[in-house]
């Protein structure tokens, strides 16, 4: 799904859209967020371990895109991307 998603941004970036990257980093930034406040609630051990897998991982991606929109890569043939 992110890698879906990072592809249509950069669709995005070619159709025009100077933010689409930048817009993308927010989203998974809001995401990220709303995990950690439900890892924050009453929850079984399988269920917070997961959450915490799933941050950890969204975590990363955020990461690659700040580097992306850092960067200012606007293809998806982009070594930095594709690395």
């Amino acid at each position: 799904m992110w890698t879906e998603e990072t592809i249509r941004a950069f669709d995005d970036l070619e159709a025009g859209s100077e933010t689409a990257m930048k817009d993308y980093g927010q989203v998974t930034i809001q995401r990220i967020n709303k995990l950690i406040e439900r890892v924050r609630t009453d929850l079984t051990k399988d269920l917070r371990d997961k959450i915490i897998t799933i941050i950890t991982i969204d975590v990363h991606e955020r990461d690659v895109i700040l580097e992306l929109v850092d960067k200012k890569v606007v293809e998806n043939s982009h070594f930095k991307w594709q690395s």
